[in-house]
């Protein structure tokens, strides 16, 4: 059996379309499924709406009682239809050094989790990042009603 230019060409077309549409169908299943989670009410009223704009970095959340300053990383993904959000805290005393306050990972839409002298933290949205291949990193929208012991940092 030989392999002519046409075949070739034919198997060629094939992968490409297939490297298209697997990615293609994922993305839409994973956005468009018909039991995708909504979003009732207004979560947030009153309170603070905490979303990252980058992704990749830490954002200044304020200080705790003891005077340190806390950093949230917050990230997000959309998961068969499931909106998933999860977020890590950490306190930066003067010497540079970081510790761990607290977190949360894979909330479900409208769940809460507080953490002590910080305040309490509600999933509002989750999207995924760029889906191809693999699933990205994505962003998340928190509601924050902070601890009244806690200082709210409530500028960029």
């Amino acid at each position: 059996m030989s392999i002519r230019p046409a075949r070739v060409r034919a198997i060629v077309v094939a992968v490409l379309v297939l490297a298209f549409v697997i990615p293609w169908t994922y993305a839409h299943i994973a956005y468009s499924w018909d039991w995708k989670e909504q979003s009732t009410g207004e979560a947030c009223t009153g309170r603070y709406y905490l979303t990252p704009y980058d992704k990749q970095r830490s954002m200044k959340l304020g200080t705790i009682s003891d005077g340190r300053l806390v950093y949230i990383g917050i990230s997000g993904k959309v998961s068969m239809g499931r909106q998933i959000g999860s977020f890590g805290l950490s306190a930066r005393d003067d010497n540079d050094h970081f510790d761990f306050l607290g977190g949360a990972e894979d909330l479900h839409l409208g769940d809460t989790t507080t953490i002590e002298g910080v305040g309490t933290f509600t999933l509002k949205e989750a999207h995924s990042g760029i889906v191809w291949f693999t699933p990205n990193p994505g962003k998340a929208t928190f509601c924050f009603d902070p601890d009244p012991t806690f200082t709210f940092r409530d500028f960029p």
